[in-house]
């Protein structure tokens, strides 16, 4: 028996489209009560938008509305970066040394539009000779890392990211060792959804978005000295209006 297919009508798209947003939202909403492992939940919506597989057409592109100019980038960093902390912050929340995504401090729109080509292949952390894009997080968190599926193997630079190998780590006097900040692939997820979130926001796709400045992980954050948007470039000290 021939099982007979239907497309989908131009509006079921739209509908699938806001569908895969407010799948967004809910996963920000989660991490920003202090669930941080639920952003992982947003690789899947991530994936349908934005990642190009082997079948069909990526969802934005289906959508005729959706500016590809129009993409927020919160990352800046000057010519030959070394190493890039990313669009993050550290932090101390329940006895533990984190990082939280820079949307929490930051004015909304914070950073600057780029082409979703350029946005979508651009650095969010480097760290030598190793870097990580967008397309490379979400593909790591969805495809390997429990988004979407479980690999029983993961890749050597993002096994080395979620272990915090990339990490800050808080030094203490006397002869305790080191702390290692943790969940940077974490807040990195969470600052990509916000990017996202607050792309389409700008679109007037949604309205009800809230980057969470008053959410539980900012309310117990005691660390008193945070660094946002660490770089170190080769060469002499420029501004950091080079973004990738």
């Amino acid at each position: 028996m021939v099982r007979r297919k239907i497309r989908r009508s131009k509006s079921e798209y739209y509908d699938s489209f806001i569908e895969q947003l407010n799948f967004l939202n809910s996963a920000a909403q989660l991490y920003d009560k202090g669930n941080r492992s639920a952003i992982k939940m947003a690789t899947p919506p991530l994936r349908t938008l934005f990642y190009k597989q082997s079948y069909g057409d990526i969802l934005i592109n289906l959508i005729p509305e959706v500016n590809k100019k129009q993409f927020l980038s919160t990352c800046a960093f000057g010519n030959k970066p070394i190493i890039y902390s990313g669009s993050v912050f550290n932090a101390f929340v329940n006895g533990k040394c984190i990082y939280l995504p820079s949307c929490y401090e930051t004015e909304p729109m914070a950073g600057h539009f780029i082409s979703f080509e350029h946005w979508w292949n651009g650095r969010i952390l480097i760290a030598s000779n190793v870097s990580f894009t967008r397309r490379d997080l979400v593909r790591f968190v969805a495809n390997k890392d429990g988004g979407a599926h479980i690999d029983p193997e993961l890749d050597q630079t993002y096994y080395n990211l979620k272990n915090n190998i990339y990490s800050w780590q808080l030094t203490r006097m006397g002869n305790f060792p080191n702390i290692p900040f943790e969940g940077l692939h974490l807040a990195l997820l969470r600052q990509l959804v916000h990017e996202t979130l607050m792309s389409f926001k700008k679109m007037h796709f949604i309205q009800n978005y809230d980057p969470g400045k008053n959410c539980y992980n900012v309310k117990n954050n005691i660390f008193p000295f945070q660094v946002t948007q660490m770089t170190i470039n080769a060469g002499k000290s420029v501004t950091p209006t080079i973004y990738y």
